[in-house]
Protein backbone atom coordinates (compact mmCIF):
# COMPACT_ATOMS: atom_id res chain seq x y z
CA UNK A 1 0.00 0.00 0.00
CA UNK A 2 1.26 3.69 -0.73
CA UNK A 3 0.91 4.70 2.86
CA UNK A 4 3.15 1.85 4.58
CA UNK A 5 5.44 2.45 1.39
CA UNK A 6 5.82 6.06 2.38
CA UNK A 7 5.89 5.07 6.11
CA UNK A 8 8.70 2.61 5.43
CA UNK A 9 10.64 5.34 3.55
CA UNK A 10 10.16 7.67 6.18
CA UNK A 11 11.57 5.32 8.83
CA UNK A 12 14.45 4.64 6.63
CA UNK A 13 15.50 8.00 5.97
CA UNK A 14 15.09 8.83 9.64
CA UNK A 15 16.71 5.82 11.55
CA UNK A 16 18.84 4.36 8.69
CA UNK A 17 17.64 1.10 9.28
CA UNK A 18 14.74 -1.34 10.20
CA UNK A 19 14.38 -4.52 11.70
CA UNK A 20 11.53 -7.02 12.06
CA UNK A 21 8.73 -4.35 10.82
CA UNK A 22 5.47 -6.02 9.87
CA UNK A 23 4.39 -5.02 6.09
CA UNK A 24 2.51 -6.34 3.96
CA UNK A 25 3.40 -6.62 -0.16
CA UNK A 26 1.64 -7.55 -2.92
CA UNK A 27 3.34 -10.04 -5.12
CA UNK A 28 3.48 -9.72 -8.96
CA UNK A 29 0.41 -12.71 -9.24
CA UNK A 30 -1.82 -10.08 -6.63
CA UNK A 31 -1.47 -12.10 -3.70
CA UNK A 32 -0.77 -9.96 -0.49
CA UNK A 33 1.71 -11.46 1.57
CA UNK A 34 1.99 -10.71 5.56
CA UNK A 35 6.05 -10.28 6.07
CA UNK A 36 8.48 -9.26 8.30
CA UNK A 37 10.50 -6.44 6.83
CA UNK A 38 14.04 -5.65 7.77
CA UNK A 39 16.37 -3.26 5.70
CA UNK A 40 19.19 -0.59 6.48
CA UNK A 41 20.89 2.02 4.03
CA UNK A 42 24.09 1.23 2.04
CA UNK A 43 26.10 3.68 -0.13
CA UNK A 44 26.96 2.15 -3.54
CA UNK A 45 29.27 4.05 -5.71
CA UNK A 46 28.36 7.12 -3.48
CA UNK A 47 24.54 6.65 -3.99
CA UNK A 48 22.66 5.65 -0.96
CA UNK A 49 20.84 2.38 -1.61
CA UNK A 50 18.44 0.01 0.83
CA UNK A 51 19.51 -3.64 1.34
CA UNK A 52 16.73 -5.35 2.52
CA UNK A 53 15.45 -8.93 3.77
CA UNK A 54 11.84 -9.79 3.79
CA UNK A 55 10.71 -12.89 5.32
CA UNK A 56 7.38 -14.56 4.73
CA UNK A 57 4.86 -14.79 7.75
CA UNK A 58 2.60 -16.00 6.56
CA UNK A 59 1.97 -19.71 8.24
CA UNK A 60 2.88 -17.82 11.55
CA UNK A 61 -0.03 -15.31 10.90
CA UNK A 62 -2.24 -18.29 10.07
CA UNK A 63 -1.50 -19.86 13.45
CA UNK A 64 -2.07 -16.65 15.29
CA UNK A 65 -5.70 -16.51 13.78
CA UNK A 66 -6.27 -20.14 14.43
CA UNK A 67 -5.49 -19.37 18.31
CA UNK A 68 -7.39 -16.56 18.35
CA UNK A 69 -10.78 -18.66 17.20
CA UNK A 70 -10.31 -21.29 19.35
CA UNK A 71 -10.01 -18.53 22.19
CA UNK A 72 -13.04 -16.88 20.95
CA UNK A 73 -15.08 -20.06 20.90
CA UNK A 74 -13.55 -21.20 23.93
CA UNK A 75 -15.13 -17.90 25.98
CA UNK A 76 -18.64 -18.05 24.10
CA UNK A 77 -18.76 -21.27 25.23
CA UNK A 78 -17.32 -20.84 28.93
CA UNK A 79 -20.13 -17.42 29.20
CA UNK A 80 -23.18 -19.88 27.80
CA UNK A 81 -22.31 -22.34 31.25
CA UNK A 82 -21.97 -20.03 33.55
CA UNK A 83 -24.60 -17.88 32.29
CA UNK A 84 -26.89 -21.06 32.69
CA UNK A 85 -25.84 -21.83 35.70
CA UNK A 86 -26.40 -18.73 37.47
CA UNK A 87 -29.53 -17.96 35.37
CA UNK A 88 -33.04 -19.13 35.92
CA UNK A 89 -34.69 -18.42 32.98
CA UNK A 90 -32.17 -20.10 29.88
CA UNK A 91 -33.45 -17.14 27.18
CA UNK A 92 -30.72 -14.90 28.42
CA UNK A 93 -27.92 -17.57 27.95
CA UNK A 94 -29.09 -18.06 24.79
CA UNK A 95 -29.66 -14.72 23.48
CA UNK A 96 -25.78 -14.27 24.39
CA UNK A 97 -24.79 -17.67 22.82
CA UNK A 98 -27.14 -15.89 19.68
CA UNK A 99 -24.63 -12.57 19.89
CA UNK A 100 -21.48 -15.18 19.70
CA UNK A 101 -22.65 -17.12 16.95
CA UNK A 102 -23.66 -13.45 14.65
CA UNK A 103 -19.59 -12.46 16.08
CA UNK A 104 -17.68 -15.84 14.99
CA UNK A 105 -19.85 -16.66 11.67
CA UNK A 106 -20.01 -12.80 10.63
CA UNK A 107 -23.49 -13.21 10.11
CA UNK A 108 -26.28 -10.62 9.95
CA UNK A 109 -29.53 -12.83 11.42
CA UNK A 110 -29.85 -16.13 13.25
CA UNK A 111 -31.87 -18.56 15.79
CA UNK A 112 -31.14 -20.72 17.94
CA UNK A 113 -34.60 -22.90 18.97
CA UNK A 114 -35.52 -25.86 20.35
CA UNK A 115 -36.43 -29.14 18.34
CA UNK A 116 -40.34 -29.95 18.95
CA UNK A 117 -42.87 -32.64 17.32
CA UNK A 118 -46.28 -33.00 17.27
CA UNK A 119 -48.91 -35.19 17.63
CA UNK A 120 -48.50 -36.57 13.69
CA UNK A 121 -44.50 -36.94 14.78
CA UNK A 122 -43.61 -33.75 12.33
CA UNK A 123 -41.02 -31.47 14.27
CA UNK A 124 -41.55 -27.80 14.57
CA UNK A 125 -39.18 -25.23 16.12
CA UNK A 126 -39.62 -23.26 19.31
CA UNK A 127 -36.74 -20.29 19.23
CA UNK A 128 -34.74 -19.77 22.35
CA UNK A 129 -33.16 -16.70 20.86
CA UNK A 130 -33.59 -15.04 17.24
CA UNK A 131 -32.62 -11.62 16.10
CA UNK A 132 -35.42 -8.57 15.62
CA UNK A 133 -35.96 -8.40 11.81
CA UNK A 134 -39.14 -7.19 12.24
CA UNK A 135 -40.23 -4.91 9.36
CA UNK A 136 -43.58 -3.67 9.92
CA UNK A 137 -46.51 -4.04 12.49
CA UNK A 138 -47.44 -7.46 11.85
CA UNK A 139 -44.10 -8.72 11.92
CA UNK A 140 -43.09 -6.47 14.91
CA UNK A 141 -46.63 -8.80 16.37
CA UNK A 142 -44.62 -11.91 15.62
CA UNK A 143 -41.32 -11.25 17.20
CA UNK A 144 -43.41 -9.81 20.42
CA UNK A 145 -45.16 -13.55 20.14
CA UNK A 146 -41.45 -14.81 20.91
CA UNK A 147 -40.53 -12.72 22.80
CA UNK A 148 -44.20 -14.20 25.01
CA UNK A 149 -42.77 -17.77 24.18
CA UNK A 150 -45.66 -18.54 21.85
CA UNK A 151 -43.80 -17.94 18.59
CA UNK A 152 -43.64 -21.42 16.46
CA UNK A 153 -41.76 -22.40 13.12
CA UNK A 154 -43.50 -24.69 11.46
CA UNK A 155 -43.48 -24.59 7.54
CA UNK A 156 -41.14 -27.66 6.90
CA UNK A 157 -40.93 -26.27 3.05
CA UNK A 158 -38.00 -23.92 3.57
CA UNK A 159 -34.85 -24.00 4.20
CA UNK A 160 -34.56 -24.92 7.74
CA UNK A 161 -37.49 -26.64 7.17
CA UNK A 162 -34.92 -29.19 5.10
CA UNK A 163 -32.70 -29.19 8.05
CA UNK A 164 -35.17 -30.43 10.22
CA UNK A 165 -36.66 -33.31 8.03
CA UNK A 166 -32.70 -34.86 6.91
CA UNK A 167 -31.01 -34.17 10.01
CA UNK A 168 -28.27 -33.08 8.26
CA UNK A 169 -26.83 -29.41 7.76
CA UNK A 170 -28.07 -27.09 5.20
CA UNK A 171 -25.57 -24.73 3.43
CA UNK A 172 -27.27 -22.42 0.33
CA UNK A 173 -25.53 -19.34 -0.70
CA UNK A 174 -28.25 -18.90 -3.36
CA UNK A 175 -31.61 -18.59 -1.26
CA UNK A 176 -33.59 -17.22 -4.23
CA UNK A 177 -32.65 -19.88 -6.52
CA UNK A 178 -32.45 -23.09 -3.80
CA UNK A 179 -35.22 -25.77 -4.67
CA UNK A 180 -35.09 -26.25 -1.49
CA UNK A 181 -36.44 -22.71 0.01
CA UNK A 182 -39.95 -21.47 0.96
CA UNK A 183 -41.58 -17.72 0.28
CA UNK A 184 -40.60 -14.61 2.30
CA UNK A 185 -43.48 -12.55 3.12
CA UNK A 186 -43.28 -9.10 1.72
CA UNK A 187 -41.30 -7.04 2.90
CA UNK A 188 -38.70 -9.64 4.31
CA UNK A 189 -35.18 -8.59 4.42
CA UNK A 190 -33.62 -10.49 1.75
CA UNK A 191 -31.82 -13.81 1.87
CA UNK A 192 -28.24 -13.84 0.27
CA UNK A 193 -26.86 -17.17 2.04
CA UNK A 194 -28.32 -19.08 5.04
CA UNK A 195 -27.01 -22.12 7.42
CA UNK A 196 -28.82 -24.62 9.31
CA UNK A 197 -27.17 -26.58 11.71
CA UNK A 198 -29.37 -29.59 13.60
CA UNK A 199 -27.87 -29.79 16.89
CA UNK A 200 -27.85 -33.72 18.85
CA UNK A 201 -27.40 -35.09 21.85
CA UNK A 202 -26.42 -39.04 20.96
CA UNK A 203 -29.12 -39.60 18.13
CA UNK A 204 -31.80 -37.50 19.22
CA UNK A 205 -31.90 -34.41 17.21
CA UNK A 206 -32.52 -31.71 20.60
CA UNK A 207 -32.41 -28.43 18.37
CA UNK A 208 -31.19 -26.23 15.75
CA UNK A 209 -29.52 -23.20 14.78
CA UNK A 210 -29.42 -20.72 11.93
CA UNK A 211 -27.15 -18.00 10.33
CA UNK A 212 -28.14 -16.24 7.81
CA UNK A 213 -26.28 -12.98 4.95
CA UNK A 214 -22.71 -13.79 5.65
CA UNK A 215 -20.07 -12.24 3.15
CA UNK A 216 -18.93 -14.21 1.06
CA UNK A 217 -21.43 -17.60 2.36
CA UNK A 218 -21.43 -20.65 4.30
CA UNK A 219 -19.48 -23.51 3.86
CA UNK A 220 -18.05 -26.80 5.34
CA UNK A 221 -15.06 -25.67 7.21
CA UNK A 222 -17.45 -23.25 8.98
CA UNK A 223 -19.71 -26.02 9.59
CA UNK A 224 -16.19 -28.28 11.39
CA UNK A 225 -15.20 -25.28 13.48
CA UNK A 226 -18.64 -24.63 15.28
CA UNK A 227 -19.24 -28.03 15.82
CA UNK A 228 -17.78 -27.17 19.83
CA UNK A 229 -20.48 -24.19 19.99
CA UNK A 230 -22.99 -26.79 18.20
CA UNK A 231 -22.60 -29.32 20.95
CA UNK A 232 -22.74 -26.65 23.54
CA UNK A 233 -26.15 -25.09 22.88
CA UNK A 234 -27.52 -28.57 22.17
CA UNK A 235 -26.15 -29.53 26.18
CA UNK A 236 -27.76 -26.64 27.49
CA UNK A 237 -31.52 -27.74 25.72
CA UNK A 238 -31.07 -31.01 26.71
CA UNK A 239 -30.43 -29.49 30.60
CA UNK A 240 -32.89 -27.03 30.46
CA UNK A 241 -35.23 -30.37 29.76
CA UNK A 242 -34.08 -32.05 32.47
CA UNK A 243 -34.32 -28.88 34.62
CA UNK A 244 -38.31 -28.57 33.52
CA UNK A 245 -38.72 -32.61 34.22
CA UNK A 246 -36.87 -32.28 37.58
CA UNK A 247 -40.18 -29.41 38.68
CA UNK A 248 -42.47 -31.58 36.88
CA UNK A 249 -41.42 -34.24 39.22
CA UNK A 250 -41.73 -31.54 42.15
CA UNK A 251 -44.98 -30.95 41.40
CA UNK A 252 -45.91 -34.27 41.03
CA UNK A 253 -45.01 -34.56 44.29
CA UNK A 254 -46.86 -31.52 45.73
CA UNK A 255 -50.20 -33.19 44.16
CA UNK A 256 -50.27 -36.87 45.30
CA UNK A 257 -53.31 -38.12 47.21
CA UNK A 258 -52.19 -38.25 50.90
CA UNK A 259 -54.67 -41.07 51.49
CA UNK A 260 -51.85 -43.06 49.50
CA UNK A 261 -48.84 -42.08 52.37
CA UNK A 262 -47.14 -45.38 52.09
CA UNK A 263 -47.13 -45.60 48.08
CA UNK A 264 -46.47 -41.83 48.61
CA UNK A 265 -43.47 -42.43 51.02
CA UNK A 266 -41.89 -44.78 48.42
CA UNK A 267 -42.40 -42.95 45.60
CA UNK A 268 -40.73 -40.14 47.43
CA UNK A 269 -37.70 -41.52 47.78
CA UNK A 270 -37.45 -42.96 44.50
CA UNK A 271 -38.22 -39.23 43.51
CA UNK A 272 -35.89 -37.55 45.43
CA UNK A 273 -33.03 -40.11 44.33
CA UNK A 274 -34.27 -39.12 41.10
CA UNK A 275 -33.74 -35.64 41.85
CA UNK A 276 -30.99 -35.35 43.42
CA UNK A 277 -29.38 -37.87 39.94
CA UNK A 278 -31.30 -35.22 37.27
CA UNK A 279 -29.56 -32.04 39.59
CA UNK A 280 -26.02 -33.60 39.59
CA UNK A 281 -26.35 -34.94 35.40
CA UNK A 282 -27.43 -31.54 35.06
CA UNK A 283 -24.55 -29.75 36.53
CA UNK A 284 -22.09 -32.17 34.36
CA UNK A 285 -24.36 -32.00 31.05
CA UNK A 286 -23.78 -27.88 31.82
CA UNK A 287 -19.86 -28.67 32.03
CA UNK A 288 -20.41 -31.34 29.15
CA UNK A 289 -17.15 -30.46 27.13
CA UNK A 290 -16.69 -33.60 25.63
CA UNK A 291 -17.44 -32.18 22.08
CA UNK A 292 -15.38 -28.97 22.81
CA UNK A 293 -12.75 -30.88 24.45
CA UNK A 294 -12.24 -33.55 21.90
CA UNK A 295 -12.39 -30.39 18.95
CA UNK A 296 -9.65 -28.61 21.09
CA UNK A 297 -7.40 -31.61 20.87
CA UNK A 298 -7.83 -32.70 18.03
CA UNK A 299 -7.10 -28.88 16.91
CA UNK A 300 -4.06 -29.20 19.22
CA UNK A 301 -2.92 -32.70 17.45
CA UNK A 302 -3.14 -30.65 13.81
CA UNK A 303 -1.38 -28.21 15.30
CA UNK A 304 1.82 -30.23 16.85
CA UNK A 305 1.47 -32.32 13.68
CA UNK A 306 1.20 -29.81 10.76
CA UNK A 307 3.01 -26.50 12.53
CA UNK A 308 5.08 -28.20 15.43
CA UNK A 309 8.37 -27.39 13.94
CA UNK A 310 7.68 -24.15 13.42
CA UNK A 311 6.73 -23.34 17.42
CA UNK A 312 9.63 -22.95 19.44
CA UNK A 313 10.33 -25.59 22.72
CA UNK A 314 7.61 -24.15 25.30
CA UNK A 315 4.72 -23.97 22.35
CA UNK A 316 5.47 -27.19 22.33
CA UNK A 317 4.94 -27.52 25.83
CA UNK A 318 1.87 -25.22 26.24
CA UNK A 319 0.39 -27.86 23.91
CA UNK A 320 1.36 -31.30 25.71
CA UNK A 321 -0.07 -29.74 28.63
CA UNK A 322 -3.54 -28.58 26.37
CA UNK A 323 -3.69 -32.14 25.34
CA UNK A 324 -3.40 -34.10 28.86
CA UNK A 325 -5.50 -31.71 30.13
CA UNK A 326 -8.22 -32.50 27.59
CA UNK A 327 -8.29 -36.21 28.01
CA UNK A 328 -7.74 -36.42 32.21
CA UNK A 329 -11.40 -34.16 31.34
CA UNK A 330 -12.80 -36.56 29.48
CA UNK A 331 -12.17 -39.19 31.54
CA UNK A 332 -13.69 -37.29 34.61
CA UNK A 333 -17.00 -36.81 31.66
CA UNK A 334 -16.98 -40.19 31.03
CA UNK A 335 -17.29 -41.33 34.59
CA UNK A 336 -19.77 -39.02 35.53
CA UNK A 337 -22.25 -40.03 32.73
CA UNK A 338 -21.48 -43.64 33.67
CA UNK A 339 -22.96 -43.06 37.03
CA UNK A 340 -26.02 -40.81 35.99
CA UNK A 341 -27.11 -43.46 33.57
CA UNK A 342 -27.00 -46.56 36.43
CA UNK A 343 -30.09 -44.95 37.57
CA UNK A 344 -32.31 -45.55 34.55
CA UNK A 345 -30.84 -49.08 34.07
CA UNK A 346 -33.96 -51.42 35.14
CA UNK A 347 -32.38 -53.84 37.85
CA UNK A 348 -32.80 -57.72 36.94
CA UNK A 349 -33.13 -59.36 40.53
CA UNK A 350 -31.66 -63.12 40.42
CA UNK A 351 -29.65 -65.55 43.19
CA UNK A 352 -25.76 -63.99 43.08
CA UNK A 353 -22.46 -66.28 44.32
CA UNK A 354 -20.66 -63.48 45.82
CA UNK A 355 -17.89 -65.58 46.96
CA UNK A 356 -17.38 -66.42 42.78
CA UNK A 357 -17.70 -63.30 42.20
CA UNK A 358 -14.63 -61.82 44.38
CA UNK A 359 -12.51 -64.30 43.59
CA UNK A 360 -12.67 -63.59 39.95
CA UNK A 361 -12.01 -59.80 40.40
CA UNK A 362 -9.16 -60.92 42.19
CA UNK A 363 -7.56 -62.89 39.64
CA UNK A 364 -7.94 -60.67 37.29
CA UNK A 365 -6.96 -57.77 39.35
CA UNK A 366 -3.50 -60.33 39.86
CA UNK A 367 -3.44 -60.91 35.98
CA UNK A 368 -3.33 -57.32 35.35
CA UNK A 369 -0.07 -57.09 37.54
CA UNK A 370 1.89 -60.28 37.89
CA UNK A 371 4.46 -58.39 40.05
CA UNK A 372 2.39 -57.46 43.16
CA UNK A 373 2.08 -59.47 46.06
CA UNK A 374 -1.20 -59.65 47.26
CA UNK A 375 -3.15 -62.73 49.58
CA UNK A 376 -7.07 -62.31 49.20
CA UNK A 377 -9.05 -64.54 50.66
CA UNK A 378 -12.81 -64.63 49.95
CA UNK A 379 -15.67 -66.65 52.75
CA UNK A 380 -17.41 -69.17 50.55
CA UNK A 381 -20.70 -69.63 50.18
CA UNK A 382 -21.51 -65.96 50.23
CA UNK A 383 -24.92 -65.59 48.16
CA UNK A 384 -27.06 -62.41 48.02
CA UNK A 385 -30.39 -61.63 45.21
CA UNK A 386 -29.92 -58.75 43.21
CA UNK A 387 -28.73 -57.89 39.62
CA UNK A 388 -25.69 -59.69 39.07
CA UNK A 389 -24.36 -57.10 36.51
CA UNK A 390 -24.55 -54.29 38.94
CA UNK A 391 -23.06 -56.24 41.86
CA UNK A 392 -19.85 -57.38 39.83
CA UNK A 393 -19.57 -53.31 38.92
CA UNK A 394 -19.80 -52.53 42.63
CA UNK A 395 -17.32 -55.81 43.91
CA UNK A 396 -15.02 -54.52 41.31
CA UNK A 397 -14.75 -51.26 42.23
CA UNK A 398 -14.55 -52.23 46.02
CA UNK A 399 -11.72 -55.13 45.25
CA UNK A 400 -10.12 -53.03 43.01
CA UNK A 401 -9.95 -50.14 45.30
CA UNK A 402 -8.26 -52.03 48.24
CA UNK A 403 -5.59 -53.36 45.49
CA UNK A 404 -5.03 -49.90 44.48
CA UNK A 405 -4.68 -48.75 48.50
CA UNK A 406 -2.44 -51.27 49.30
CA UNK A 407 -0.08 -50.89 46.20
CA UNK A 408 2.86 -49.56 48.64
CA UNK A 409 2.47 -52.84 50.89
CA UNK A 410 5.42 -55.41 50.12
CA UNK A 411 2.91 -58.34 51.14
CA UNK A 412 -0.88 -57.01 50.78
CA UNK A 413 -3.58 -58.54 52.61
CA UNK A 414 -7.61 -58.45 50.90
CA UNK A 415 -10.41 -59.78 52.48
CA UNK A 416 -14.19 -60.49 51.52
CA UNK A 417 -16.25 -61.72 53.67
CA UNK A 418 -19.91 -60.75 55.70
CA UNK A 419 -21.09 -60.24 59.48
CA UNK A 420 -24.11 -59.97 60.82
CA UNK A 421 -25.05 -56.76 62.09
CA UNK A 422 -28.82 -56.78 63.77
CA UNK A 423 -31.37 -58.20 61.02
CA UNK A 424 -29.04 -57.92 58.62
CA UNK A 425 -26.16 -59.46 56.57
CA UNK A 426 -23.08 -56.63 56.11
CA UNK A 427 -20.98 -57.79 52.99
CA UNK A 428 -17.52 -56.22 52.99
CA UNK A 429 -14.33 -55.92 51.85
CA UNK A 430 -11.04 -55.14 54.28
CA UNK A 431 -7.26 -53.86 53.23
CA UNK A 432 -4.24 -53.47 55.24
CA UNK A 433 -3.60 -50.28 52.83
CA UNK A 434 -3.32 -46.73 53.63
CA UNK A 435 -6.60 -46.52 55.28
CA UNK A 436 -8.04 -42.99 55.63
CA UNK A 437 -9.53 -40.46 58.45
CA UNK A 438 -12.55 -40.97 59.94
CA UNK A 439 -13.46 -37.37 59.96
CA UNK A 440 -13.42 -37.42 56.50
CA UNK A 441 -15.74 -40.87 55.64
CA UNK A 442 -18.68 -38.51 55.07
CA UNK A 443 -17.25 -37.09 52.08
CA UNK A 444 -15.77 -41.29 50.78
CA UNK A 445 -18.98 -41.94 48.85
CA UNK A 446 -19.54 -38.48 46.98
CA UNK A 447 -18.59 -37.92 43.05
CA UNK A 448 -15.16 -36.79 42.68
CA UNK A 449 -14.39 -36.73 46.24
CA UNK A 450 -10.89 -37.77 47.08
CA UNK A 451 -8.92 -38.11 50.41
CA UNK A 452 -5.46 -39.07 48.22
CA UNK A 453 -3.70 -36.87 45.67
CA UNK A 454 -3.89 -38.07 42.19
CA UNK A 455 -0.41 -37.74 42.27
CA UNK A 456 -0.55 -40.72 45.03
CA UNK A 457 -2.93 -42.94 44.34
CA UNK A 458 -4.54 -42.62 40.17
CA UNK A 459 -8.53 -42.45 39.77
CA UNK A 460 -11.18 -40.20 38.93
CA UNK A 461 -13.57 -40.18 41.97
CA UNK A 462 -16.84 -41.65 40.48
CA UNK A 463 -15.69 -45.46 41.79
CA UNK A 464 -17.13 -45.02 45.02
CA UNK A 465 -19.99 -43.13 44.25
CA UNK A 466 -20.98 -45.77 41.82
CA UNK A 467 -20.97 -48.01 44.48
CA UNK A 468 -23.32 -46.11 46.71
CA UNK A 469 -25.36 -45.83 43.60
CA UNK A 470 -25.44 -49.70 42.97
CA UNK A 471 -26.20 -50.32 47.08
CA UNK A 472 -29.16 -47.79 46.84
CA UNK A 473 -30.68 -49.28 44.41
CA UNK A 474 -30.65 -52.72 45.95
CA UNK A 475 -32.46 -50.74 48.92
CA UNK A 476 -29.03 -51.34 51.03
CA UNK A 477 -26.33 -49.33 52.71
CA UNK A 478 -22.53 -48.61 52.21
CA UNK A 479 -20.56 -47.42 54.88
CA UNK A 480 -16.78 -47.19 55.33
CA UNK A 481 -14.40 -47.73 58.64
CA UNK A 482 -10.27 -47.07 58.28
CA UNK A 483 -7.03 -45.68 60.14
CA UNK A 484 -4.72 -44.32 58.03
CA UNK A 485 -2.00 -46.57 57.51
CA UNK A 486 -3.63 -49.30 59.11
CA UNK A 487 -6.07 -49.89 56.25
CA UNK A 488 -9.76 -49.68 55.11
CA UNK A 489 -12.95 -52.16 55.48
CA UNK A 490 -16.18 -51.09 53.51
CA UNK A 491 -19.27 -52.32 54.25
CA UNK A 492 -22.92 -52.88 52.76
CA UNK A 493 -26.22 -54.32 52.70
CA UNK A 494 -29.01 -55.30 50.76
CA UNK A 495 -32.05 -55.66 50.93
Amino acid sequence: EAAQRDRVVALLRDKGELANFEARFRHKSGRILDTLFSASIIELDGEPCMLSITRDIGDRKRIELMFLEQNRMLHAVSEAQSDFIADADPHPTFDRLLTHLLDITDSRYGFICEVFRDDSGAPFLRPYAITDISWDDASRQLYEKYISGGFEFRNLKTLFGNTLTTGRPVLSNSPSSDPRRGGLPPGHPPLDSFMGLPLYRGEVMVGMLGAANRPGGYDEALVDHLQPFAATCAVLIEANRNSQRRRHAENLLRNMNLELEDHVNQRTAELQASIKELESFSYSVSHDLRSPLRGINGFSRLLQQDYGDRLDEQGREYLNRICAATLRMSELIDGMIDLAQLTREPIHMAEVDLSRLAETIARELQAAEPGRRVEFTAAPGIRARGDERLLRVAMHNLIANAWKFTARQEVAHIEFGVRRTGNDLAYFVRDDGAGFDMRYADKLFGAFQRLHGIKEYAGTGIGLATVQRIIQRHGGLVWAEGEIDKGATFYFTLS
